[in-house]
C-alpha cells in the first residue's frame, strides 16, 4: 500500500466500528429501557456505517477499486492464516453488510435492538476479520470481550424470588 494515512484509515474506521459494537452489546445485556434502545440503534448504526467506510477505504487505498485484487488479497490471507486458497469469504462480507443495514433500518422501525441471532452473526463475522485481517493479539482482547459480556449478561438476568 502506497499511503499511510490511507492505511490508518482503514484501521481506524473498524477499530471504531468494533468500539460502536462493543457499546451495542453492552447496551444489550444491561437492563433495557427505551432510552437505551435509542441509544442501541444509534451506536449500531454508526458501528455498520464504519464498518462500510472500512470496507470503501480499503478498496481504494489497498485494492485500487479492483475486485480482482481484493480477491486475491482476500485469499491470499486466508490461505496464511487457515491453509485454504479461498476469496469467497468477500462475498460473504458483502451479503453480511447488506443483512447489517437491512437490521439497522428494523431496529429505527421497531424501536428494539436487533435480535440474539444478528448479535452472534455479527461477533461471528468480526471475530473471523480479526483472526484473517488483524494482529494476534486482537484474539485475546476478543475472548476477555466476550468473558466480559457474558459475564454482564449473566448478572442482568432477573433473579427468581
Amino acid at each position: 500500500m502506497d499511503s499511510e494515512p490511507g492505511r490508518s484509515l482503514i484501521v481506524w474506521t473498524v477499530r471504531a466500528s468494533v468500539a460502536f459494537y462493543c457499546c451495542c452489546l453492552w447496551l444489550k445485556v444491561g437492563r433495557r429501557s427505551p432510552a437505551a434502545d435509542r441509544q442501541y440503534a444509534i451506536f449500531w448504526a454508526a458501528s455498520c456505517a464504519l464498518c462500510v467506510v472500512h470496507v470503501l477505504l480499503a478498496y481504494h487505498y489497498e485494492h485500487r477499486w479492483s475486485q480482482a485484487a481484493a480477491l486475491q488479497h482476500t485469499a491470499e490471507l486466508t490461505d496464511k492464516v487457515v491453509g485454504v486458497y479461498w476469496s469467497g469469504g468477500l462475498y460473504i462480507n458483502y451479503l453480511f453488510l447488506a443483512i447489517w443495514a437491512a437490521d439497522v433500518l428494523k431496529c429505527f422501525q421497531r424501536h428494539q435492538p436487533s435480535g440474539t441471532g444478528m448479535q452472534v452473526v455479527t461477533a461471528f463475522m468480526m471475530f473471523n476479520a480479526t483472526v484473517v485481517f488483524g494482529p494476534r493479539w486482537w484474539v485475546i482482547a476478543f475472548v476477555l470481550l466476550a468473558l466480559v459480556l457474558c459475564m454482564g449478561h449473566y448478572r442482568s438476568r432477573p433473579r427468581p424470588v
